[in-house]
């Protein structure tokens, strides 16, 4: 009776440690259940820690710019979210003042990327027309130009900038007929001595001028290739140079009599000259452009998606949040933003996977001063995107493809979620990243909840308990500390939060200012079509 006794009473203890064990298995993640262990860590992904190409480096200078004097933050919008059904919006033409902060002019207005497209345009002008020929030509010019943000003046203003230029440089008098639909009295240009400006209809005598230079006009019917003829019979040259001119389709009777009576009137030549000024999304596609898929060595294409495209990306850096279903990636997005689940524009909340979309949103203006720190000041909500991303690694965005198709490696932050140890996929996700150069943190939430399952199971501090966690990720991600942070969406003012908030913004700020330097950098290219009209609409544009 005894021994039945005593091992009842076994019975009963092996019992109650299962059910302790059981309880803190459940309730404590990996790193502190080990605590007490002799820890075995995953080895350290073998990130290439190699120097990143030039286009894809991040310029580290900040701009401090002062939001008391720079309006350009966009009132009462907590978020904007943009997809086919909603449109699109722009930035062209907007927000002056902040750009003045950042882009340098000249004294005409113009940013250095337009000052110096205007130079290369009059000297491939002042090289061609320079050229021997043995009677009057015909050269069309076209134009394929990618407005940026800090474009505040119009098409025909730098146009007739080149026009200006031109005439300084060579000292020729010159003489424009504009059509009468240009707007040519609205716009302060001033072209100097050099210029001798008529509307086509009014008299005026050319006979100064060396050659005659025609905007805006219909050029498309063989009386009016005749009546250009005739008034530039009175030039010194009989030369004709037309900007913006439409020619039209060449497979009609009308214009394809024009370009015979045209190669009759001009034997020193009809040409069009095209100059482009390469958009910064296909110069971003075209450093960015190739990578290594996941499941093999093929070389794949890497086109930005077209929904970041039409989103703005050319005006805004941007910040990829990306993590499994019920990590807590929507509630963190929300805190981050400055707004709770049930506010307005707030993203879905849910256990389950509640983003199938790239969904991008901006910042309050109360979270976007959260972020200010050390001079640096956020950038404004039209100027800093977050993007909810779908999660890696589901049927529906398969590994191999998911850098491609959520066109990873054209952000300037990308955030990787979890709310216990980081997945396979999320390291492989991380791998890549570091392989192809794109900035990314590791984000650990709940951290609230393992504060408190770890002080209540093992009686272990805050600290101590945020430090197996934070030697956990380092071991596992291969990321130096001031790339992980621990934070609870509940508490955004706790934790890493704060500190996160601030290196998001210098990120995003480098980023931003990365992108408009790698545009004021761009070179004006000049391609030449010899014994052809071309309309300037018959160019595939380059950022279409």
């Amino acid at each position: 009776m005894k021994s039945s006794l005593l091992f009842m009473a076994g019975l009963g203890l092996l019992a109650m440690v299962a059910v302790f064990v059981s309880r803190s298995s459940s309730t404590l993640s990996a790193p502190i259940a080990q605590r007490s262990a002799a820890r075995t860590f995953l080895p350290r992904i073998g990130f290439r820690q190699g120097a990143a190409a030039l286009c894809n480096k991040l310029n580290r200078r900040h701009v401090a710019i002062n939001s008391q004097s720079s309006d350009y933050w966009i009132r009462d919008r907590a978020a904007s979210v943009i997809d086919s059904r909603n449109g699109v919006e722009e930035f062209g033409h907007q927000d002056a003042g902040f750009w003045d902060d950042i882009v340098t002019r000249d004294p005409r207005g113009l940013p250095t990327d337009v000052a110096n497209a205007v130079t290369s345009a009059t000297d491939s002008l002042r090289t061609i027309l320079g050229e021997h020929v043995n009677g009057p030509r015909l050269l069309a010019m076209a134009f394929e130009l990618d407005p940026m943000p800090w474009w505040t003046f119009s098409d025909l203003y730098m146009r007739m900038q080149i026009l200006k230029e031109y005439g300084e440089k060579t000292g020729e008098v010159n003489a424009l007929l504009l059509d009468p639909s240009v707007p040519f009295d609205q716009e302060s240009i001033n072209l100097g001595p050099n210029w001798v400006v008529a509307r086509i209809g009014e008299p005026v005598d050319f006979g100064a001028a060396k050659r005659l230079f025609v905007y805006g006009a219909d050029v498309n019917a063989p009386n009016r290739i005749e009546f250009l003829k005739e008034v530039a019979s009175r030039t010194q040259s009989s030369d004709i140079v037309c900007i913006n001119c439409s020619f039209g389709y060449i497979g009609d009777p009308e214009p394809r009599q024009m370009r015979q009576k045209a190669r009759e009137y001009f034997i020193g030549g009809m040409d069009t000259v095209d100059l482009t000024l390469f958009p910064i999304t296909k110069l971003d596609e075209e450093c960015r452009g190739d990578s290594a898929d996941l499941a093999g060595g093929e070389v794949l294409a890497y086109p930005m998606p077209q929904w970041m495209r039409e989103a703005g990306y050319k005006g805004t850096a941007n910040l990829a949040i990306s993590g499994c279903s019920g990590t807590g990636k929507s509630s963190f997005m929300n805190a981050m933003r400055g707004i709770d689940s049930h506010d307005s524009g707030a993203a879905n909340v849910g256990n389950i996977e509640t983003t199938m979309v790239a969904t991008p949103y901006t910042f309050t203006d109360a979270a976007c001063q959260l972020m200010e720190d050390d001079g640096i000041a956020c950038s404004g909500q039209e100027h800093f995107r977050l993007w909810d991303l779908p999660g890696a690694g589901t049927p529906k965005f398969p590994l191999n493809s998911y850098l491609r198709v959520m066109g990873i490696k054209y952000f300037d932050l990308v955030i990787v979620i979890a709310a216990g140890r980081y997945t396979e996929t999320d390291l492989t996700l991380m791998k890549e990243m570091a392989r192809n150069n794109v900035p990314f943190f590791a984000v650990r939430t709940k951290i609230d909840l393992e504060i408190e399952n770890a002080e209540w199971d093992m009686g272990l501090s805050p600290e101590e308990t945020k430090e197996v966690i934070r030697e956990d990720l380092r071991a596992n991600t291969g990321l130096p500390d001031d790339r992980i942070f621990l934070v609870s969406s509940r508490e955004p003012d706790a934790h890493d939060f704060p500190k996160l908030k601030r290196h998001m913004n210098l990120m995003l700020q480098a980023g931003l200012e990365n992108k408009v330097n790698r545009a004021l950098g761009r070179k004006l290219s000049t391609r030449r079509y010899f014994n052809t009209l071309v309309n300037n609409d018959e160019f595939v544009h380059a950022d279409a």
